[in-house]
């Protein structure tokens, strides 16, 4: 008898425990989805404008629609070279620079492409920056003329450089492209998957299986110096970078908090949504918002980051990344581009 009830004890307390890490349902958030702006191709990545947000929608190109009154205001294919029509493959990252009206774009592992677009009916080609196996990119308006990109380059590391407006005249043909001045490539050991900028003092990289670098930067186009670099569970292949730390997205092994002092002391981290598979992440000062793929997206409280506290998980269709836009948070994802609200 008493062996008996010595493995109905040991039967309960893991089912006890078990219990107790399941989350509160009544402090769990919920969601609200205001709006779907329908695409056609897959939502895969944004940049906002003021109202405007420009999508690369997959294999249907350049989207441009105004997020207030949820209209489409152009949509571009491809784009014309040389007097020949070039169709768009399948678009996966997109920048707009409002100061030099220009729209960065690149397909999966390819280099980044530079269009003129200035609120027009078309998109004005000038040239292909970068390299290819360019994995992400981001991008900041220098001087009148002048921007500075920095890329996570899977083949070359981080890579970046200052690039000047260039108006050339041959026959009297007007030809403008954008050339780089300075920059240079900054080798690493692993494979560069991601990059974020606060386009101040500071860079992260994931770079897979090696986890975070961290560099510092005195100013815009100045050469990044490595701070150091931290291992992460699982391959790193995003990061979001906040004042006091860096947010990564672990693949299969969930999300990662790293603080800015850990790159150069004791690499301490915090590993959170471990059961979750994560391909992007987007933070503010109170929430994180995980991509999860064909599970959707879970949130985060990172009130305190070191202690993140899910607060739901919810299926709202594959998902890509997301952005948080003032009070709501915009979806990239196969059912188009998703407004939506987060009740907490």
């Amino acid at each position: 008898m008493i062996d008996i009830k010595k493995k109905i004890i040991l039967v309960f307390i893991p089912l006890l425990f078990s219990g107790c890490m399941e989350p509160n349902l009544e402090d769990l958030w919920s969601y609200k989805v205001h709006d779907v702006l329908q695409t056609n191709g897959f939502a895969r990545d944004i940049s906002i404008s003021n109202d405007t947000v420009f999508i690369a929608a997959g294999q249907s190109g350049v989207q441009v629609w105004n997020l207030t009154e949820k209209t489409m205001i152009n949509s571009f294919f491809g784009y014309t070279e040389g007097g020949t029509f070039l169709e768009f493959e399948d678009l996966s990252l997109i920048q707009y620079d409002l100061k030099n009206d220009l729209l960065f774009i690149s397909e999966s592992n390819e280099d980044v492409m530079i269009f003129n677009y200035d609120d027009a009916d078309s998109i004005r080609y000038r040239n292909t920056i970068m390299s290819a196996r360019t994995k992400e990119f981001i991008s900041f308006s220098g001087n009148s003329d002048q921007f500075i990109m920095y890329t996570a380059d899977n083949d070359d590391g981080l890579k970046w450089s200052e690039y000047n407006l260039d108006t050339t005249y041959l026959f009297g043909i007007e030809f403008i492209e954008w050339t780089p001045f300075g920059g240079s490539e900054i080798y690493t050991p692993g494979k560069p998957l991601g990059i974020d900028s606060d386009g101040t003092s500071s860079i992260a990289m994931a770079v897979d299986q090696l986890g975070v670098e961290l560099f510092s930067i005195d100013s815009l186009g100045s050469e990044p110096v490595l701070i150091g670099r931290v291992d992460t569970e699982g391959n790193a292949i995003k990061v979001s970078i906040l004042d006091h730390g860096v947010f990564v997205a672990c693949d299969n092994a969930g999300a990662t908090y790293i603080p800015n002092e850990s790159f150069s002391s004791n690499g301490l981290s915090y590993n959170f949504a471990q059961d979750l598979t994560v391909n992007h992440i987007s933070a503010d000062s109170t929430k994180a918002i995980l991509s999860l793929g064909s599970k959707g997206i879970a949130v985060y409280d990172i009130s305190d980051p070191t202690n993140p506290i899910e607060k739901g998980i919810f299926p709202i269709g594959y998902t890509y990344k997301t952005m948080i836009w003032e009070q709501n948070i915009l979806v990239c994802s196969r059912e188009g581009l998703q407004i939506i609200q987060i009740l907490e």
